[in-house]
């Protein structure tokens, strides 16, 4: 399999000592741009411009199967909807690097609680580090939403919200509210002006209850026993193996034709639900 890379050097080059492990692999390119690239048969796109939706429509209409690294591209739905049809036309594998999906963490919880009805985010932050951050207030929730919706993969039925804005009107906590068709329920706190930083996602169903500590990337497993008591096990992960694995697991979805772990249809979703939330606001 012949793998090209676009982006600056610098990040190239890590990505391709993930990919020159796998065995399949045969060839790997690095560019800045597409078109200084010749025949591959998947792409990795290293964009974290505005016009990275664009970018990637390009490689698919070329019938490049790709992997976009960088900021989920929200904010445009109909562009969104194209690329994601223009994949499923042309039978091609899309890949997010949405990484609260892709840790380690995540996924093992994925395994053991397969349809969550109960997720509960807490995403706390110093006022001093969301300004030395290069992220806006919007990137936090709407991570986390992302990373909801992806896990309890239902219809929205009913979503609420409300935003702490002081006279300056830019947010700096909120609170979202997502109810699905099937009962479960999405609860996302953000707050950018919290006296120490905290980072915390719980996720239930009938059999198990997850608590991971997304900093540590840890996470405590509880579950009853046969007398109805609550007991826990905890285990650890190496958040350092993200992009290394996510990687090595868009290759084999490839070769098997198999859907990847965030995709067009999940990231269609996401700006509906945004959609959504917006036509609330406005």
């Amino acid at each position: 399999m012949k793998i090209g890379i676009i982006g600056s050097a610098e990040r190239a080059v890590a990505w391709e000592k993930h990919l020159r492990t796998h065995r399949s692999v045969s060839e790997v390119t690095i560019a800045a741009k597409l078109s200084a690239i010749e025949s591959v048969d998947a792409c990795f796109l290293l964009d974290d411009t505005e016009n990275r939706l664009r970018h990637l429509l390009e490689t698919v209409k070329k019938g490049i199967h790709s992997f976009l690294v960088g900021p989920l591209p929200t904010g445009n739905t109909q562009l969104v909807e194209k690329v994601y049809h223009a994949a499923e036309e042309a039978n091609i594998q899309l890949q997010f690097s949405h990484w609260p999906t892709l840790a380690p963490a995540s996924k093992w919880m994925a395994k053991k609680i397969i349809k969550p009805s109960f997720i509960q985010v807490i995403r706390e932050i110093t006022h001093a580090q969301h300004m030395e951050s290069d992220f806006s207030f919007d990137y936090f929730w709407i991570n986390e939403l992302a990373f909801s919706l992806r896990w309890i993969n239902g219809a929205v039925h009913h979503i609420e919200l409300k935003s702490v804005e002081l006279s300056s009107r830019s947010p700096h906590a909120l609170h979202l509210l997502v109810r699905f068709d099937s009962g479960a329920t999405a609860n996302i706190y953000v707050n950018t002006a919290s006296l120490a930083t905290n980072h915390h996602r719980l996720a239930a169903d009938q059999n198990y209850l997850a608590d991971c500590d997304v900093s540590e990337q840890s996470v405590r497993l509880g579950q009853e026993n046969e007398s109805g008591h609550l007991f826990f096990s905890r285990q650890s992960f190496d958040a350092s193996k993200s992009a290394e694995l996510a990687a090595m697991e868009f290759i084999k979805s490839i070769q098997l034709k198999r859907p990847t772990i965030y995709n067009g249809y999940h990231l269609m979703e996401l700006n509906k639900t945004l959609d959504k939330i917006d036509r609330r606001l406005g």
